[in-house]
């Protein structure tokens, strides 16, 4: 994990025309201006955080444009960029645990979106 220096860059997944995942390392003073040139460009950011307002990844319908924003491991994702984040979603747990790895989470919800939009990637 890049040897674990604190993580000088954020991964972050959107859908795009050209292929159906593009993977960027993003520098995080870089972030909030990418995040909002995403928006800009009509993406929606979906942050992966467990808030009041947060949505059940199961009843949560991601938009073909998506940028999934990741938190650190046990911190989740910096207030700054909460900000900028349209809608925050999470995964139902049971029991005392309250959160997974953030692998594990990414790929969760990797798999709900690909799900969702396994149709429209047949039709291209």
């Amino acid at each position: 994990m890049r040897h674990l220096r604190g993580f000088k860059t954020i991964i972050v997944f959107f859908h795009s025309c050209a292929s159906p995942f593009s993977f960027h390392y993003i520098r995080t003073q870089d972030l909030f201006k990418w995040l909002s040139t995403k928006q800009q460009e009509g993406y929606t950011i979906v942050g992966l955080e467990q808030t009041s307002s947060s949505k059940s990844i199961d009843k949560y319908e991601f938009p073909k444009k998506t940028v999934l924003l990741l938190g650190k491991e046990k911190e989740g994702i910096p207030v700054e960029f909460l900000q900028l984040v349209d809608q925050c979603i999470e995964i139902p747990q049971h029991g005392i645990i309250r959160s997974l790895n953030v692998h594990v989470s990414a790929a969760i919800c990797i798999w709900e979106y690909s799900k969702q939009h396994q149709h429209l990637a047949l039709k291209e």
